[in-house]
């Protein structure tokens, strides 16, 4: 795959932000704020308010103070307000080597021309069960924290920043070090950073977060780096290292800012790895990587996605469109519940995807999807035209099995070009194209087991695309796979005559000490591991190569080997020395060298290459070593391709619901005559037993079973696949049984049922002896929940064929009061029926996508009863409401009902929201609501925690 320097500038509509990226290690950027700093740094301990003006990194000062005059160096004594009282405008508090406890929240308002800063190592430590924000900056220019570390190892402890500026906020060279807590209440991110000023910037560089936070626990615990919707100018993000983050490492969709992130690591974050949108922004060189075989953390992540392009317009005024993913690696390996490397969400509009390699091994996982432009809510829509995704100079590998690599849904003038995509595991397709005129897809190698291109309600343009070949994988120089191997071949079998024989010589004797030097090359980053069967010791006092305190861990392992896993880059390197025999060290190759007792050292001569690299390799090993891992999992899929009708109990068979990209809800029902599980995502949707219900909209939710399916019921135009091959639910299991009568709403469109007119009008039906009859019809596509109240008894009309209401998803009951009412969902083009006695005194909602009839003549809902009732009870405040399922595997359902509005602000349209009522359902995960007026009514049925305006109430107060 050909790569040309000069295509960032290539022309297109869209125009293309340039970028230029730094790539300078923590180490290197002290020494040049060391030197910025001039004098000062010489002149020792300062008197307070004795210094004189000192500029650093651009920034003027006009006092500069020494905090060992003022604060506890030991940590023993809290020193936040002692530095609050201090930050004035003007002012820079300089912090020498030492802790620093800080027990209270640091907000000395929006003063400008303020930094705290160390050169020497200064650390803020967080008490136990504290919640610290170490500096929250609202409102000034030029402020300044770097060189100084979090530290929230105590238990429960937790630290973050909130530098919230009109212009010039930098935040540089910090880490946090440990995990943020699962916490009773909600956590902010690690920083919360916002640019007021649109002609502003500020920056966020090498920030380290690795500890991350409690995976599963989402608003429970930390996130990486938020931009709010008071984010108006330019965020620069830039080398910086977020990982095992609970709500997203970058989240910065809801602003209408620009977000740009140059280079660094975001590894198994929940949610998203880095969520983003907008003409301006991008991300550039970064390393995107969801495996959890590298994570050590307690907990079970939600959903996690690599690159999430995305927005909530609603959120800040005006609309959005665009972003960039450039020159980065985007890796799918080992994770419970991962959706996409890059996941173009249907509230997001154009994208172009240019010079990035993706590694996906995870079965049903696609590299890109272009989801279809839709309104996720009335308070979400969808960006403004155009929505094309643009994928280029892009090369994409892995054993991933099934679905296909790219999928393109709504998005017309979308292109896929110069672009290899190797994945040869069973029932992988390469691009599918749903829907969306004027796509092409050409000058490109598609090497798969299925089809290259495959159409979907379309014809796509197709030109030059070769079906077979490799495809180069991450690190690679040359677009030519074969002719790379070719040269490293070569290049090993220069250096391992000289390098491994004198290699050998210097590590048989387990008596010797020995030193292993590694060396990077400039603008590089290189994960290592390392295993050797004697102890390994740091070198701490090399200048340019010592390992570090922090970043490098040695452990011995239980075997009595010792192994060493580290980080370095952007010139720098790490050393160690070590006892025995280098057993094996990975990655093979990369931009690094390796040496032992002064001797360079080929790693792959190291034991057994094939199996000493472990995860640490998994970005560079071959895509046949992959491909391999497949044979498995095909032989499997092949053996269980009989119908799910089989009777034999002891085959797997998997079963796939898949909304194909859709914005519509699906929810579906069946039964098993054998076991059943979920395998895409446990516990989003409920199992029990042999009974399965769930609701699916763009996504999959796939299952194994056993035996034969024996009922089977669906509600919307989701598809269903059994071993593969897309079956009709309506021939799956009984088709007496009542799972079928829902089905029929989706399968059976012989009949269009017109009601009797038993009444030539509404207006005279307060006859309670008199039974009325109510349909309500839809359009095509469409959802519509909704309510309506009697004042006498109603019923469902279950034999019509196309508008019979449900015998499970609509729910009829009587109130307090002695009125009637109903609960309902449908669309599509169905609709439902019910019979009732007396008045219809209230529908809604007032309009949408559907028609009302009532004894065969069309009402207007808002001539029913007092249609401005409901808002006569609401009030200007607005509340919220959140319920935590608190990480557990039970599913904890919910009813509520306020006396003014409400809507969902967690992710609408995963709950029924229908005017003044919510039901919903939540699993590990959190459901919040923004609510006007009070509420009337609450019920909760499995263990979920309420809060009510982020503070823990008890759910029998409520109502």
């Amino acid at each position: 795959m050909q790569k040309d320097p000069d295509q960032t500038e290539r022309n297109h509509p869209h125009g293309k932000p340039s970028s230029k990226l730094t790539q300078l290690g923590r180490r290197s950027y002290l020494r040049m704020a060391g030197v910025a700093l001039g004098t000062a740094g010489a002149a020792g301990a300062v008197a307070e308010n004795a210094a004189a003006a000192q500029t650093v990194r651009g920034i003027t000062f006009d006092r500069v103070l020494d905090a060992s005059d003022f604060c506890d160096t030991t940590g023993s004594r809290d020193c936040s307000s002692a530095i609050e009282d201090r930050l004035t405008d003007g002012t820079l508090i300089k912090f020498p080597e030492g802790e620093y406890k800080i027990a209270n929240d640091i907000y000395p308002g929006g003063p400008s021309n303020v930094g705290l800063y160390s050169e020497d190592g200064a650390v803020f430590k967080i008490p136990s069960n504290h919640h610290v924000t170490v500096f929250l900056n609202k409102g000034g220019r030029n402020v300044l924290f770097e060189g100084i570390d979090i530290d929230q190892t105590a238990d429960g402890a937790f630290g973050n920043m909130k530098i919230l500026c009109q212009d010039n906020a930098q935040i540089r060279n910090v880490e946090i070090i440990g995990r943020a807590p699962n916490a009773d209440q909600r956590l902010d991110q690690h920083i919360l950073a916002d640019v007021y000023d649109s002609d502003g910037t500020s920056i966020i560089q090498n920030f380290k977060a690795a500890d991350g936070g409690y995976l599963g626990a989402y608003r429970n615990s930390a996130g990486g780096i938020q931009a709010t919707p008071g984010h108006h100018g330019t965020l620069k993000i830039i080398d910086c290292h977020l990982e095992e983050m609970a709500n997203n490492g970058v989240y910065a969709t809801r602003n209408d800012g620009d977000i740009q992130i140059e280079g660094g690591i975001y590894r198994n974050n929940d949610v998203a790895q880095v969520r983003f949108m907008g003409p301006n922004s991008y991300v550039d060189g970064a390393l995107i990587e969801i495996d959890m075989s590298k994570s050590d953390n307690p907990g079970t992540p939600r959903k996690m996605r690599g690159v999430w392009v995305e927005t909530k317009q609603s959120k800040f005024e005006g609309t959005k469109n665009g972003g960039y993913v450039r020159n980065c690696t985007i890796i799918v390996r080992d994770s419970p519940n991962s959706i996409e490397g890059i996941d173009l969400d249907e509230t997001g509009g154009w994208l172009e995807v240019d010079n990035c390699y993706f590694v996906i091994d995870r079965d049903d996982t696609r590299a890109i999807t272009g989801y279809r432009p839709e309104d996720k809510a009335s308070n979400y829509p969808k960006a403004p035209r155009p929505w094309d995704l643009t994928v280029t100079n892009c090369s994409i590998t892995g054993s991933a099995a099934d679905r296909e690599s790219i999928k393109v849904v709504g998005r017309p003038g979308s292109t896929v070009e110069n672009t290899c995509i190797q994945q040869t595991a069973s029932s992988r397709d390469g691009v599918t194209v749903v829907d969306a005129s004027d796509c092409f897809v050409g000058n490109s190698t598609i090497n798969v087991d299925g089809r290259e291109v495959r159409e979907v309600d379309t014809n796509v343009q197709t030109t030059s695309i070769e079906t077979s070949g490799s495809c180069p994988l991450p690190g690679d120089s040359s677009s030519d796979s074969s002719d790379s191997t070719d040269s490293t071949d070569s290049t090993t079998d220069s250096n391992t005559d000289s390098s491994t024989d004198s290699t050998t010589d210097s590590t048989d004797s387990t008596a010797t000490e020995h030193e292993l030097v590694l060396t990077t090359e400039d603008s590089s980053e290189v994960s290592y591991e390392f295993t050797t069967t004697g102890k390994i010791s740091k070198v701490l006092d090399d200048t340019r190569n010592s390992a570090e305190t922090k970043n490098d861990d040695v452990s011995q392992n239980s075997d009595g080997t010792w192994s060493v896993a580290g980080y370095t880059g952007n010139g720098y390197g790490d050393s160690y020395t070590f006892d025995g025999e280098l057993v094996e060290f990975g990655p093979e190759t990369g931009p690094f060298t390796l040496t032992v007792d002064g001797q360079e050292v080929d790693p792959s001569s190291l034991g057994d290459s094939t199996d000493s690299t472990d995860s640490t390799t998994d970005s560079t090993d071959s895509t046949s070593d992959s491909t391999d891992s497949t044979d498995s999992t095909t032989d499997s899929t092949s053996d269980s391709t009989d119908s799910g009708g089989s009777t034999d109990t002891t085959t797997t068979h998997e079963l796939i619901v898949d909304g194909e990209g859709r914005s519509e809800l699906t929810n579906y029902e069946f039964t098993v005559s054998g076991s059943v599980e979920q395998t895409d995502d446990p516990g989003e949707d409920d199992v029990s037993g042999t009974t399965v219900v769930g609701a699916v909209a763009g996504g999959i939710d796939s299952f194994d079973f056993t035996g034969e399916v024996t009922s089977f019921s669906i509600d919307g135009p989701a598809k269903v696949t059994i071993d593969g091959q897309e079956v009709d639910p309506s021939t799956l299991g009984d088709s007496t049984s009542d799972s079928t009568d829902s089905t029929s709403d989706s399968t059976d469109s012989t009949s269009d049922s017109s009601t009797d007119s038993t009444s030539d009008s509404t207006d005279d039906s307060t006859d309670t002896t008199t039974t009325h009859e109510l349909v309500l019809t839809t359009e095509d596509p469409s959802e519509v929940s909704y309510e309506f109240t009697t004042t006498g008894e109603i019923s469902k009309v279950l034999d019509d064929t196309r508008n019979s209401a449900e015998t499970k998803n609509d729910d009829v009951s009587q109130n307090s009061d002695g009125t009637w009412s109903v609960e309902g969902y449908t669309g599509n083009g169905y609709g439902d029926s019910y019979t009732f006695e007396g008045e219809l005194v209230e529908f809604g909602p007032d309009t949408g996508p559907f028609t009302l009839l009532v004894d065969g003549q069309e009402v207007d809902p808002s001539t029913l009863g007092d249609s401005d009732s409901g808002s006569s009870q609401t009030v200007e405040t607005v509340s919220k409401l959140t319920i935590d399922g608190m990480g557990t595997d039970e599913l904890a359902y919910y009813r509520f009902s306020v006396s003014g509005s409400v809507k969902q602000i967690d992710d609408p349209g995963e709950d029924n929201v229908s005017n003044q009522k919510v039901r919903g359902a939540t699993r590990r995960g959190i459901d919040e609501f923004e609510f006007t007026g009070q509420i009337t009514s609450f019920t909760l049925d499995g263990p979920a925690r309420v809060y009510l305006d982020d503070t823990v109430v008890d759910p029998d107060t409520l109502g």
